[in-house]
């Protein structure tokens, strides 16, 4: 909690306002000095990257369990790994969810590509003393995770991608910063009524709509810039091929067949053209209860030895 520790009766309004800013300014100067582990509050952490930027996470489930990185959808947080943390745990499965540049806490990267992710998590896992792990990515998260797979596959046991958006994917209309929470829940709303039936009991279930509203704003955290940053990502050549991924890791992808958000296309398409891709297609399932409804089932297939 960020407080300030001189009573109101010994300093002006104004002072204590002063006081305050110095105190958060000390603290922002000593966060970018640090090389560890920054622990701030509901179980966040920051690392400083070797480039000097800061990756936030949050870790949960079993902490002694499977490793198993999530990257959330677009826009997001790393907020989003409280909605797996039940099934984690009860898996014996340590979910770390990140948060991408320029959303949630983590530092924006200029000119940053989807494929210089899996060096950011390579660097938290050499950090966090985890040799090897799985990923997981869900619908624009579904990218990072196929990134990983090429790029630093000798690291992984597996990687999953959950209705996971294919080469160049259209995410819609850019985003602006949200006013507050309660336009966030007005936007889930309005737009679970474009949704399949399966996606709006997703999302009209109380508990689930004030998860997902959380997870969203927090991505704001910064401002538009890293959200409006990554939507021209999607549409843009990844840098490698689908193709070249290694045969030696074992790739996963579940995806509903009345998705709207992401077509079932290019989901066929993805499993497809990825060697040793093993893929679930549901008929009943839209974007969102894919993985609500099979979830249990997912991370025991991404933590399963290899």
């Amino acid at each position: 909690m960020n407080t300030c520790l001189f009573p109101e009766k010994f300093l002006s309004t104004r002072d204590v306002i002063i006081w305050c800013e110095l105190g958060f300014k000390v603290m922002n100067s000593f966060r970018r000095k640090i090389k560890g582990i920054i622990l701030l509050n509901d179980n966040v952490k920051t690392i400083r990257l070797e480039d000097g930027r800061h990756l936030s996470f949050a870790e949960f489930g079993e902490t002694a369990g499977k490793p198993i990185f999530h990257f959330h959808g677009y826009p997001g947080s790393r907020l989003e790994g409280k909605i797996t943390s039940p099934t984690a745990a009860k898996c014996g499965v340590r979910l770390i969810a990140v948060d991408r540049p320029g959303m949630g806490l983590s530092d924006f990267k200029p000119k940053r590509t989807i494929l210089d992710w899996p060096d950011d998590v390579a660097e938290l896992a050499d950090f966090l003393k985890i040799d090897r792990f799985a990923v997981e990515g869900t619908s624009g998260g579904g990218p990072y995770s196929v990134a990983c797979a090429y790029k630093i596959s000798d690291r992984l046991t597996s990687a999953g991608i959950l209705s996971g958006a294919g080469p160049h994917w259209d995410p819609g209309e850019p985003w602006s910063k949200p006013s507050d929470m309660k336009s966030v829940e007005g936007f889930w709303l309005q737009f679970s009524t474009h949704l399949p039936e399966p996606d709006r009991r997703v999302i009209l279930d109380p508990p689930m709509l004030k998860l997902l509203t959380e997870e969203m704003f927090e991505a704001f955290q910064q401002g538009a810039e890293g959200p409006a940053y990554e939507r021209e990502l999607y549409g843009k050549d990844w840098g490698f091929k689908l193709e070249d991924i290694s045969p030696n890791v074992n790739v996963y992808l579940w995806h509903g067949e009345l998705d709207v958000n992401v077509p079932i296309s290019m989901g066929r398409s993805m499993a497809k053209a990825i060697p040793n891709c093993k893929a679930e297609f549901y008929a009943e399932e839209g974007h969102y209860s894919t993985a609500l409804n099979h979830l249990e089932e997912i991370i025991r297939t991404l933590s399963s030895p290899r």
